[in-house]
């Protein structure tokens, strides 16, 4: 019986590829059998994370790509094209998560319209572009299958970060219509909707007291890992997943789906059982 989770024969673009989430989602692609272009800024992280999977027996190359400039996204699927022979799949995972893009993404009252302007333009924009000019080759390729690395940011409203949660709000909306524009022609396009995932960077840098806070209101005995969202993004970028498309798919622990007051209520519980 053909393994459906394998991805022999795929030639996969992983944007923001460098490091945390892309990095994973592209080890593990290479893992199960796909060639992958390793893409975003910063040629060295990029070149690092191609070597391990060539170091792991895997097909990898990097492309230093911008996604504000649609010229570079293009020659990004151009060289993946010249080198691997088609384009089957792809991990649009480029954010702007730097502190110059959140730092000032505060209340709507106070927002600089450059913040919101950065956030549309690489969250969303920028995988419109990736999408612009993937799926023609996805098509010559006979179809595939996209994932845009979303946020639960983007379906819940929250005392920070609105530009870039309205940003990923969006991510949802044009996966659902890549899904009904070519979904006949046999490309399927969802989102994984992420939330807190402790990168090395996160867990050097967010205070104890703060990361407990989040575990309380998670269903989950952890919090996230790169590694959990990029399970999840393979199996959507599968011939397991062929039946899903245009939805988002929370890979957040629990922490969308329950009442608010999850938490105070588990505590409330706790007080009168000791008492």
């Amino acid at each position: 019986m053909k393994d459906l989770f394998r991805l022999d024969g795929k030639v996969a673009i992983v944007t923001g590829g460098g490091s945390g989430i892309g990095a994973q989602s592209a080890r593990l692609l290479a893992a199960r059998g796909a060639k992958v272009v390793v893409a975003g800024l910063g040629a060295d992280m990029l070149g690092q994370v191609a070597a391990a999977i060539g170091d792991a027996g895997g097909k990898a190359i990097a492309v230093e790509t911008d996604v504000l400039d649609e010229a570079a996204i293009a020659d990004l699927v151009a060289e993946t094209v010249a080198a691997f022979g088609g384009l089957h799949l792809v991990h649009g995972n480029a954010g702007a998560t730097d502190p110059s893009a959140l730092g000032g993404d505060m209340l709507i009252a106070d927002l600089d319209p450059a913040t919101w302007d950065k956030a549309m333009a690489v969250n969303l924009r920028g995988n419109a572009l990736l999408a612009k000019h993937a799926i023609p080759e996805m098509l010559k390729a006979g179809g595939g299958a996209i994932v845009f690395s979303g946020s639960g940011k983007g379906a819940q409203g929250d005392v920070d970060f609105p530009a870039y949660g309205a940003s990923k709000a969006g991510l949802a909306s044009l996966a659902r219509y890549i899904a009904a524009q070519y979904g006949k022609q046999g490309i399927r396009a969802n989102v994984a909707g992420i939330g807190l995932v402790m990168t090395e960077a996160l867990d050097a840098n967010m205070p104890a007291e703060a990361q407990a806070l989040m575990l309380e209101h998670h269903l989950t005995p952890t919090l996230g890992r790169a590694e959990d969202v990029a399970r999840v993004v393979a199996f959507l970028l599968s011939e397991e997943a062929s039946f899903i498309t245009g939805a988002t798919i929370p890979v957040d622990g629990g922490f969308t789906s329950h009442s608010p007051v999850y938490a105070d209520m588990l505590r409330m519980q706790a007080a009168t059982r000791a008492g």
